[in-house]
């Protein structure tokens, strides 16, 4: 199961069979994880339709999705953890600081590349909502650079007259 946020937790419904989150900071309840929007049943113990291979078949994909969906989330939380950095920006494009954290977003979206949505749509979109939180991380840098380079330019103009 993908990681829960601080003050969430997970418990199962037993009149449903169905888990639910429990969020403690606002004292409320949802079916869907907070952060994956999956909704999360246990694991069938029984064959399914009889047939052990279909059951071993049906494992797998579940763990080749969930891998994908904690290989989303880990590169998403790497990401935000940029995003300090990113506002407080005042460079330009020039700067080792801009050059380092291009080159960090980039690479995350490359690995987002890499992500197997095994026909999973969920995983699909996840992915591309991943994609483009890091796209407008890469804009938010470049518009940082361009004002600042802009700024220098102006400043530099005033004072050649």
């Amino acid at each position: 199961m993908d990681p829960l946020p601080a003050g969430w937790e997970m418990r199962l419904d037993e009149s449903t069979g169905r888990y639910y989150f429990v969020d403690h900071n606002s004292k409320s309840t949802q079916w869907r994880h907070p952060i994956t929007q999956k909704v999360y049943q246990p694991a069938k113990t029984a064959y399914i339709n009889g047939n052990a291979e279909e059951a071993i078949e049906q494992t797998e994909d579940d763990v080749k999705q969930t891998l994908s969906s904690k290989n989303v989330t880990d590169v998403v939380r790497r990401a935000r953890l940029l995003q300090p950095e990113i506002d407080s920006f005042e460079g330009t494009q020039t700067d080792k600081e801009y050059l380092r954290l291009m080159e960090t977003l980039e690479r995350l979206t490359l690995e987002l590349d890499a992500v197997e949505h095994h026909g999973q749509q969920d995983i699909r979109s996840m992915r591309g909502a991943a994609v483009r939180e890091i796209q407008q991380l890469i804009g938010t840098l470049e518009a940082r650079a361009r004002k600042t380079s802009s700024t220098h330019k102006s400043t530099n103009s005033s004072e050649s007259h």
